[in-house]
C-alpha cells in the first residue's frame, strides 16, 4: 500500500499519482530528481561545476575539452577548424 507524501492518502492500487490530491508518490519523485541531476551533469553548467570543484582545474578543463571534442562528428570538427582558421587569418591581416 502506497502512502501519498502530500496528503497521506493510502492507495492499494499500483498507481504513480495520488487519486485524491494528484501528487506523485515518492518513488516517482526520486526518479525525476535522479533524471534532473543526470541532465544537470551533462549540461554546460554541470561541466563548469565539475571543473571548478576539481583540485587541478587545468587538468579538469583539458578532460572536459577532450570529452567534448570526442563527441563531435567530422563535419562539426571541420566547421570549427574553418572558423578558427578564418579568425586567425583576420587577426594576422590586421597586425
Amino acid at each position: 500500500m502506497k502512502k501519498c507524501p502530500a496528503c497521506g492518502h493510502e492507495n492499494p492500487l499500483p498507481e504513480t499519482k495520488c487519486p485524491q490530491c494528484g501528487g506523485y508518490y515518492s518513488k516517482i519523485i526520486e526518479l525525476i530528481d535522479q533524471e534532473a541531476a543526470a541532465e544537470e551533469e551533462q549540461s554546460f553548467r554541470g561541466q563548469c561545476r565539475r571543473i571548478l570543484r576539481s583540485d587541478n582545474i587545468k587538468l579538469a578543463l583539458k578532460a572536459e575539452v577532450t570529452r567534448g571534442w570526442a563527441g563531435l562528428g567530422g563535419r562539426a570538427k571541420f566547421t570549427l577548424f574553418v572558423i578558427f582558421a578564418f579568425v586567425f587569418a583576420l587577426v594576422v591581416t590586421v597586425l
